[in-house]
């Protein structure tokens, strides 16, 4: 499993900067903030009361319930689209929002106990492709590891683009990253960075061990001190005539790799370990 976490596991948060509320918005979004870590205060609603959405919004808040254990339920606002796109500053918000908490980044050393599969993000700066790499991580049930500086925070817009997984997936802020790589290697993960251009191919790998996976920015990849501080470079075949792949899909074909290979039941063959690995 790429996860030793148990269901009853609370997260270990990351000292938060202001405990400031925040909106979020979608209904993907709303729904698994309801039955995610987070406190949700309000829900604003751009519908009239008994529409679809409102008997949508009943139907999550009853599975959620549970989830929320002493936590208030949250209120219910009605405001009009128009309302809803102005305070939101976008009007792709499908008529629902929620006010909740600040994210809950959790503590980089938490990720190395509990997980086996990781994947670093090298100052990824695009929410979308960021969202969406969090929601593949989720399901992978691999850590997130972002940068503090010149990298996209969990933000709205993220939160829409992973379709809510960012309320499940646990994701650190590190200060700096190759420091968190090479404590990462101390805890025994082997690293390996995604390059166009490097020479091993990423399928020629063992992940069947903790892994952490490094990916780098949109348009300069990886940087000198990150990439030297991976234990392995690793391509992806390319025969189209494009350079190179999205990076949020870059990550999703590492990480499914690593998935396939640790469930046999997937067919997954491990291949040689790299040399001077100690199980």
């Amino acid at each position: 499993m790429a996860s030793r976490s148990s269901p009853s596991d609370r997260p270990t948060r990351e000292p938060q900067e202001r405990s400031t509320e925040t909106l979020i918005y979608g209904r993907n979004a709303v729904r698994e903030a309801l039955r995610g870590r987070r406190r949700v205060h309000a829900v604003l609603l751009a519908c009239a009361a008994g529409s679809e959405l409102d008997r949508e919004l009943t139907a999550w808040s009853n599975t959620a319930a549970a989830a929320r254990g002493s936590r208030p339920t949250p209120k219910i606002e009605r405001v009009s689209p128009a309302e809803l796109t102005a305070r939101l500053g976008t009007p792709d918000h499908q008529d629902i929002a929620a006010l909740v908490d600040p994210y809950p980044y959790v503590d980089e050393g938490q990720l190395l106990r509990t997980h086996t599969l990781l994947i670093a993000l090298d100052q990824i700066q695009d929410p979308h492709n960021l969202g969406a790499i969090i929601r593949t991580a989720e399901g992978a049930g691999a850590g997130v590891l972002i940068t503090r500086h010149r990298a996209a925070d969990v933000t709205a817009a993220v939160v829409k683009a992973s379709a809510g997984a960012t309320e499940h997936a646990l994701v650190s802020r590190v200060r700096n990253l190759a420091d968190f790589l090479s404590g990462a290697k101390k805890a025994g993960f082997w690293i390996y960075g995604s390059a166009a251009d490097a020479e091993e191919s990423y399928a020629a790998q063992d992940y069947t061990y903790p892994t952490c996976f490094v990916v780098g920015s949109e348009g300069e990849g990886l940087g000198r001190r990150v990439a030297s501080f991976c234990d392995v470079l690793v391509s992806l075949p390319q025969a189209g005539r494009v350079s190179s792949l999205n990076v949020s899909v870059s990550a999703g074909i590492l990480l499914y790799d690593a998935v396939r290979q640790r469930n046999p039941a997937a067919g997954g063959q491990a291949g040689p370990r790299p040399g001077g690995f100690e199980p």
